[in-house]
């Protein structure tokens, strides 16, 4: 699919620019083919582990999305779960990664533009009644209080990408720590703008003039109920995926290597605050106030991508843990024509 749509932009590239006219309909077969990449990427989206997209806004509205795999028959979707827990489609077509953007700072046209162009990676926006989501599907992403998204390139740096296109590496000497620990898996923003990377077996804070610390490492998981993916070299262990901040910089991050949330302390303290049972095991996590909301995968590491159904439990600050949604099996899904943009 990415050939096949690279060969399109290629395409673009290839038309004259001499004369007036063909410079216009230059513009007009990019805008056309922004809408392909738009299509083409949420419809046909594959990958080898399922999505860890969760988020939840002011109000308690709660949005996951599931990657899908026409190979599989199965769509893809993001969900929502409202404040009295009801579940709705909010759109056909998913990823594996999503940012909340309370200020709808990044325009749909500009992001569909900007992949068409190749200056980004596939983004997608999908509006809900007060924020934007933006979803990706080869990077983790998180959006910034100033409306400007911060996403993991190669899984290895980190680019803030301002609503006016202009792109910046955010800690130039990041990349070599985060090779080490196994990529960036997750991202997360803290109180006072501290940006927090999430790696297999470890948790690093970027500060805002792009220095960074290690903040756990390595992490030790008491009592791991083994959920690694094959061939997982031991060091990556717990293999930690989607994290969330609280105001109190306290960490809540998926190991799904261990079918557990852990929760690290500013001072790097790490402890089991949930454990799932199996086939289940987290795979994202969102915060609000004191409570934490967890995205759950069945056989997260399953090379059968029927077998990924979703769940999204609450942990209270009581300890209280409660099912807000379980899916259907993902066979059970039905497919139906994917909207236009």
């Amino acid at each position: 699919m990415h050939i096949f749509l690279t060969g399109y932009l290629r395409f673009a590239d290839r038309i004259p620019s001499y004369a007036a006219s063909n410079s216009r309909m230059k513009t007009h077969l990019c805008t056309i083919l922004a809408v392909l990449a738009q299509f083409a990427f949420t419809t046909f989206t594959t990958s080898a582990h399922p999505g860890s997209g969760i988020v939840v806004d002011a109000q308690g509205r709660v949005y996951f999305n599931e990657a899908g795999d026409p190979a599989e028959r199965l769509p893809g979707s993001i969900w929502q779960i409202d404040s009295q827990g009801k579940l709705t489609r909010l759109q056909e077509g998913g990823a594996h990664y999503l940012a909340l953007d309370t200020k709808r700072s990044l325009a749909r046209s500009d992001l569909a533009r900007w992949v068409a162009e190749r200056v980004t990676p596939w983004f997608q926006r999908a509006d809900t009644p007060d924020a934007a989501l933006i979803q990706a599907d080869g990077q983790p992403l998180v959006a910034h209080r100033d409306g400007s998204l911060y996403y993991a390139k190669r899984n290895l740096e980190v680019i803030r990408l301002t609503p006016d296109g202009k792109q910046t590496t955010v800690a130039p000497t990041l990349e070599r720590a985060v090779e080490k620990f196994g990529g960036i898996k997750g991202l997360a923003f803290g109180p006072e703008d501290g940006l927090y990377v999430a790696c297999p077996s470890a948790i690093i804070r970027v500060k805002a003039d792009g220095t960074f610390s290690i903040v756990a490492h390595p992490i030790a998981v008491p009592e791991c109920d083994p959920e690694f993916p094959p061939e997982m070299p031991e060091s990556h262990s717990p293999f930690l995926r989607g994290l969330a901040v609280n105001a109190r910089d306290t960490v809540f991050a998926a190991a799904t290597g261990c079918r557990a949330v852990v929760k690290i302390s500013p001072d790097g303290q790490a402890s089991v605050v949930m454990r799932a049972e199996a086939p289940w095991s987290p795979t994202g996590v969102a915060v609000r106030g004191d409570d934490v909301y967890v995205l759950e995968y069945e056989h997260p590491h399953s090379q059968r991508k029927v077998e990924w159904r979703p769940r999204v439990r609450k942990l209270a600050r009581d300890g209280k843990v409660t099912t807000l949604v379980t899916l259907p099996t993902a066979q059970s899904r039905p497919v139906t024509p994917q909207p236009r943009p």
